[in-house]
């Protein structure tokens, strides 16, 4: 009876930490009782395919594997985050460039201060998410890391340091690829500015130029929507080739 519970409640900790944190499920707007929900029935379902443990283990060794678990479902739900956050990344780029950084707002869904573009890429990013069904391929990865990672596994060959410093590269690239379009519009509508304030000096550049930004930006957001949700599509795959790169490194 004890090693059952020690058996539930160390998959329990893994996979509640990482619906915690992972963007798709830790949404404010997804109810906790939800997410409770979700966390036992897979926590049940993983019970039943891994191997039980025969022996329980001691209070000490119960605490370590547990503090274990708690960071492998961290480390996977923050690579998660990190995919998410590169698409926020892009949207702040695209705010910064067009003249909406400075109108920020408060998002109760996300819990920080989001830019208006940073939200409609994020939101796009979740829609595809849930709509493609990359959140089974990610809840897939999440059960076959206890494949790669059992319970009892306390010795690690190594800790997947050098793949956490090519993800965040990885990151910034992919946020730079997903902003440099609207940030290409933005600069040429720049310099056809700067042109007609040296043909038409009496043009008043400082006032036109914020207004003509946003409408080109939005004019450009409406006729490109369609290559820029491929785009982001195009990042999730990637996202779950981590997740079970990052596992398999920390296999022994």
């Amino acid at each position: 009876m004890i090693e059952e519970v020690q058996h539930f409640l160390l998959i329990l900790i893994r996979i509640s930490t990482f619906m915690t944190l992972s963007p798709g499920f830790s949404n404010s707007a997804f109810p906790n009782v939800s997410k409770l929900g979700l966390s036992f029935a897979l926590t049940f379902t993983v019970m039943s395919v891994i191997d039980p443990i025969t022996v329980p283990f001691t209070l000490g060794m119960f605490l370590f594997i547990g503090v274990k678990e708690l960071f492998i479902g961290m480390a996977l739900g923050y690579i998660t985050v990190l995919f998410f956050t590169a698409v926020d990344i892009a949207g702040t780029l695209v705010d910064f460039q067009v003249g909406f950084s400075m109108g920020q707002l408060y998002d109760p869904s996300l819990g920080v201060s989001a830019s208006n573009f940073g939200r409609i890429y994020y939101w796009i990013s979740i829609g595809i998410f849930f709509i493609s069904n990359i959140h089974h391929y990610v809840i897939r990865s999440l059960v076959q890391s206890f494949d790669y990672v059992p319970l009892d596994q306390t010795s690690f060959t190594q800790f997947g340091v050098e793949g956490m410093v090519k993800i965040f590269g990885h990151v910034f690239e992919v946020a730079i690829n997903l902003a440099i379009p609207f940030v290409i519009v933005a600069l040429l509508s720049e310099l056809t500015l700067a042109l007609i304030s040296r043909t038409v000096p009496q043009v008043n550049v400082l006032v036109l130029g914020i207004p003509m930004k946003i409408l080109l930006s939005l004019v450009f957001m409406f006729f490109f929507l369609p290559m820029l949700i491929e785009n982001i599509s195009g990042v999730f795959p990637e996202m779950i080739q981590y997740m079970n790169e990052f596992i398999q490194s920390l296999s022994s």
